[in-house]
């Protein structure tokens, strides 16, 4: 018999700020700021209030918060009543409420594509 991993959640608190790359291998849910990428293996959460100054590579990314380069979504991206979207945005399904922020380039499409985020300095 053998046991099922449990997943694995980071918080990134309200009051956090993050001035480099964040790599985690489950969900993380940023309730402060972070001044790079993400490289996440998981589901991305920005609930209000939650800033990324930076890009999104993830499986899932749920915005409620702002993201100001890019969102590269394996399966789905979901662009919530407060979210503030900028930059480039690649995924297979895309959910935007009404109310949402949207500024930039965007590709829904159950293709592949080959777009990988830039390393940071």
């Amino acid at each position: 018999m053998t046991m099922k991993e449990k997943p694995t959640y980071t918080i990134i608190g309200t009051n956090t700020v993050i001035d480099g790359p964040v790599h985690v291998n489950g969900d993380i849910i940023i309730g402060g700021t972070i001044k790079n990428n993400i490289d996440a293996k998981g589901i991305v959460r920005i609930p209000e209030g939650g800033l990324v100054d930076g890009s999104i590579r993830a499986k899932e990314v749920h915005l409620n918060g702002q993201v100001t380069k890019g969102i590269y979504a394996e399966e789905k991206i979901v662009l919530g009543v407060k979210s503030n979207f900028s930059g480039e945005l690649v995924t297979k399904k895309l959910v935007v409420e009404e109310g949402a922020s949207i500024s930039g380039k965007m590709q829904v499409s159950e293709k592949k594509t080959g777009k990988i985020i830039e390393e940071s300095e």
